[in-house]
């Protein structure tokens, strides 16, 4: 009985920090606006392509039974059930409110890590058999900035709609295995620094049952030149499959334009095929 109550309050406390949410900024390869596209704008694809990656700098562990409630905008930990009873590992670490997050909001794994000039690594905590880890290379920050990155599969609603729209989901070849996004909590627009032979992003992604597909690719959310949100293909792909489990995709260079507004959220997905 005691047992049962305690659950309750647990997902009640969640579904409150879930009902607090409520935007996205990110370049075009073809030089589109950075200005964040509006969650009603038409879709359009780019060619197949497709990918995603803990810091434990400011990492924030499961709270008891006892502890103080979650401020707003603090990542939350999930029980051992997750979202909507499904299985996943004790203690996810969410931030599936607004801020962190703005427009769409994802629900799997989060992680709030400091970004310096010099780069900063990052590992997400296990989110339907998937986990993303990797690293940010160097950038024009004068100072530290915070980031917020989370992930999430679009199955079983962890993905919010905005405005009454769903997301756009990333159409092209094989099967997307997951969406990220990050977002810049700092007041400068991150931007890469290319440095001879040092990845701008690196991500490795590995699924604890099976990958479908020998390659993956990446991609990113952009806004097209009249303000339709248009699917982007990172540069560098396809990259293999290793056992059947574990993909790593690192980037030597990205799309013109290329950065990280503050305050704005930018968004990734990882394709897989044969």
């Amino acid at each position: 009985m005691r047992q049962s109550m305690l659950r309750a309050c647990i997902v009640t406390t969640v579904a409150l920090a879930l009902a607090a949410c409520s935007g996205m900024g990110m370049p075009s390869s073809t030089g589109g606006s950075m200005v964040p596209p509006s969650a009603g704008a038409p879709v359009q694809q780019a060619e197949p392509g497709a990918p995603m990656q803990r810091d434990e700098t400011n990492g924030r562990m499961q709270q008891d039974e006892t502890s103080a409630p979650t401020p707003d905008g603090a990542p939350v930990s999930l029980g051992k059930d997750g979202l909507a009873g499904l299985s996943q590992p004790l203690a996810v670490t969410t931030c599936a409110t607004s801020p962190p997050q703005y427009q769409w909001i994802f629900k799997g794994a989060c992680q709030k890590f400091t970004l310096k000039a010099t780069g900063a690594s990052f590992s997400l905590q296990e989110w339907h058999n998937i986990t993303v880890k990797g690293s940010i290379g160097a950038n024009n920050l004068k100072g530290p900035a915070t980031v917020y990155l989370a992930d999430a599969t679009d199955a079983s609603g962890d993905i919010e709609t905005y405005k009454g729209k769903a997301f756009d989901k990333y159409k092209a070849e094989g099967t997307t295995i997951i969406y990220a996004v990050a977002v810049n909590q700092g007041k400068t627009a991150i931007k890469p620094v290319v440095q001879h032979n040092k990845p701008i992003l690196q991500y490795i992604i590995t699924d604890t049952k099976t990958i479908p597909g020998s390659r993956c690719g990446a991609a990113v959310l952009t806004t097209g030149h009249k303000g339709s949100l248009q699917w982007a293909t990172l540069p560098g792909g396809p990259f293999p499959v290793k056992n059947g489990k574990t993909v790593t995709i690192t980037q030597y260079a990205v799309p013109r334009n290329f950065e990280l507004p503050p305050k704005m959220a930018l968004y990734f997905a990882v394709n897989c095929f044969k």
